[in-house]
């Protein structure tokens, strides 16, 4: 069930069924959701939950507004599609010769060398991140964008346009099929390089992102039934899921600065065969 069904359901509105394939069986399984639904009234009360639930800060006037709509209304509201917003620019920095005050540098040349510029890039990108979030109205969106930011979790990397790269591809996902965010995230360059992605060859496979892959990003452990065995996935899934991602790498280049390349080496990828 995805999220919009979830939310329907748990407020009332008609409970559905969904259906998956085995990979070994001949007929689909029947999941039913275990949510009852939603049967009380909905007032001021209701609205407000749903509305701090799902976004942030909901004024008394868009919680009133919400009670006023319906159920309904009000949910079709929270996942309606949000255009990316304008990227962010530069405030207070006057120094970078690519981009200029007021103008947006996501695509302009780093350049490292230059004091300051790092710096401002950063504050531009949280000025605008926390911009979002403030200005997000009763939509669902940014709600969605900071729980993947808290799931597939990186570390700040020490390039601002990688760090807007990698919110926006977020953003542009957050309502989206999860196996296309898990995909995507995985040959992320912040990802790539907090996980060491890039540091995965077929001489020596790094299973650090495997393992959070499996662990903390999709399926989970379950219940462990051996030496680094568990009911979900066991300790060979890990390696040979890292044996299945070799290959991935990024470069830096210098061209009047620095940019990034996120591209893949077969001569660095373990040859895997079906059988």
């Amino acid at each position: 069930m995805d999220r919009r069904a979830s939310l329907a359901v748990l407020f009332g509105k008609k409970e559905k069924q969904s259906t998956f394939k085995q990979k070994s069986a001949s007929t689909a399984a029947v999941v039913t959701n275990t949510f009852n639904p939603y049967t009380g009234t909905w007032g001021m009360e209701q609205a407000a939950h749903l509305l701090r639930r799902t976004t942030f800060g909901p004024t008394y006037a868009q919680i009133k507004q919400a009670a006023t709509d319906g159920l309904d209304a009000t949910i079709s509201l929270l996942f309606q599609n949000q255009p990316l917003p304008d990227p962010p620019i530069y405030y207070d920095f006057e120094n970078d010769p690519n981009a200029a005050l007021g103008e947006t540098w996501v695509d302009a040349i780093f350049l490292p060398n230059i004091q300051g510029l790092r710096g401002a890039r950063r504050r531009s990108l949280f000025g605008w991140t926390f911009k979002q979030i403030r200005e997000s109205g009763v939509n669902i969106t940014e709600k969605m964008t900071l729980f993947w930011h808290n799931h597939f979790v990186v570390a700040s990397t020490n390039v601002p346009n990688r760090q807007y790269r990698y919110i926006t591809f977020l953003r542009e996902n957050a309502l989206g099929n999860f196996k296309d965010l898990a995909k995507g995230i995985t040959v992320d360059s912040a990802m790539l390089q907090y996980l060491n992605g890039t540091q995965n060859s077929k001489n020596a496979p790094n299973e650090n992102y495997s393992r959070e892959l499996l662990e903390l990003f999709t399926i989970g452990k379950g219940e462990l039934v051996g030496p680094g065995d568990y009911t979900n996935y066991t300790e060979d899934d890990v390696v040979e899921l890292a044996r299945a991602l070799t290959g991935w790498y990024i470069t830096v280049f210098k061209v009047k600065g620095y940019g990034i390349l996120i591209y893949f080496r077969e001569n660095r990828q373990v040859a895997i065969y079906a059988l």
